[in-house]
């Protein structure tokens, strides 16, 4: 028998502590559901909401002296915007048992909620950023070579904190954001390399090859519109074409083949003055690039800094200057991906839609169903939205014509 009582000879005499609630490791990053993109309470939804939009100006003059000739009136143009939300629903199982001992006592309630309602709406509020961002419909990354279960994504397109989100999630492969055919079944996805740029699924994945581009299963084509997808509209996107109507299309500004840097962006914005922005814009940047265009900023000097013996302190949270088009903040984003920013006009873009987040359809409808075959309620988050841009011709998307991450 042991000389010493430790904690293990005594467990049984020990109370069990456990902080306020759980240690939360899921990146996060509110920088856009909710608070860059504002959800328009003010506009109802109904079937459809409508915009009218001025696309082009009256044409009609005429010129001289004396008598003029009259040409005729050429009428200017305009088009109809029609904005729909799409459903976006969290299911998330908890026991009988579970919802039981929680009656129990306040402290036991904390955890619970701390347990298992918070992350749950923490999740729902994470998927919402990365739809608003555009990876539902445009994808999570592209596949640069496969290996067994192991994927190796592109440099452009991989996002660390995305993807260390999304871990456990169900992935689909298709050749093409639309059109285009699916490669194998559901995909699992697994163990996550930063250093190596690797996923591990489980899964059939012997179909999968270099080109493919991932998807949430079940976003490809049915979640809400977010910025990268307004970005890279060619075609018509709200009822309107942007093969028609210039300013109904956002510009793309090939970054070349060396690192984003602060004079690039500066051309970049310029491509939105050119079509009429005299607005501030927001610049999405992935983590490396702004840090890259940070040490850039005249090796980074602290305008106005106080000296002080104690600490170096020097930096940016955000970099803002004046151009063209105007201000231009530029700011880091977890979930861009590396070979991906955008810009975009804040007072313009916005969410709209039927639902931000609720757990309630109704007065006191909780979304709260006994399950069927398990003895297990079901609580569900519920939002009905998407992102709207009345002026996609002031929005930039800036990318590497190398496909490489911007930083590099």
């Amino acid at each position: 028998m042991p000389a010493t009582n430790t904690p293990t000879t005594l467990a049984s005499r020990l109370k069990e502590i456990y902080p306020d609630g759980p240690t939360q490791l899921v990146p996060a990053a509110n920088e856009l559901f909710g608070k860059r993109l504002e959800f328009r309470k003010d506009i109802p939804a109904g079937e459809k909401i409508r915009f009218d939009v001025q696309l082009s100006g009256e044409q009609g003059f005429s010129y001289g002296s004396g008598e003029v000739a009259l040409l005729g009136a050429i009428a200017q143009e305009s088009a109809k915007a029609e904005v729909v939300g799409f459903s976006v629903v969290l299911q998330s199982n908890v026991s009988y048992d579970a919802i039981s001992r929680a009656k129990t006592s306040k402290q036991a309630f904390a955890q619970f909620n701390n347990s298992k309602y918070i992350p749950s709406a923490e999740s729902f509020r994470t998927r919402a950023e990365l739809l608003c961002m555009g990876h539902g419909r445009q994808g999570i990354a592209v596949v640069a070579s496969v290996s067994g279960q192991v994927i190796t994504i592109t440099p452009g397109s991989w996002c660390s904190a995305m993807l260390l989100t999304l871990k456990g999630s169900t992935l689909v492969a298709h050749t093409a954001i639309t059109a285009g055919s699916q490669h194998n079944g559901d995909l699992t996805m697994g163990a996550i390399s930063i250093a190596n740029r690797t996923i591990t699924v489980a899964g059939t994945a012997d179909a999968v090859v270099a080109g493919d581009i991932l998807f949430l299963k079940g976003a490809r084509g049915a979640s809400p519109y977010g910025l990268m997808d307004i970005a890279n509209n060619t075609g018509t996107l709200y009822n309107i074409s942007a093969s028609t109507y210039e300013l109904w299309s956002a510009n793309a500004y090939d970054v070349g083949t060396s690192a984003l840097t602060l004079g690039k962006a500066s051309l970049a914005s310029a491509m939105a003055a050119d079509k009429g922005c005299n607005e501030p814009l927001t610049m999405l940047v992935p983590n490396k690039a702004f840090q890259s265009m940070v040490n850039d900023q005249a090796a980074l000097r602290e305008y106005g800094a106080n000296y002080s013996k104690d600490k170096a302190e020097t930096g940016w949270e955000s970099i803002c200057f004046h151009g063209a088009s105007g201000k231009l903040t530029i700011v880091p984003y977890a979930f861009a991906k590396e070979g991906e920013a955008v810009m975009f006009p804040e007072r313009y873009t916005y969410v709209l839609g039927s639902e931000e987040m609720t757990n309630e359809v109704g007065p006191g409808g909780d979304i709260l169903f006994d399950l069927e075959s398990a003895s297990a309620k079901q609580m569900r988050w519920f939002g009905d939205f998407t992102v709207f841009c009345e002026k996609p011709g002031y929005m930039v998307k800036l990318s590497r014509s190398d496909g490489l991450a911007l930083h590099t």
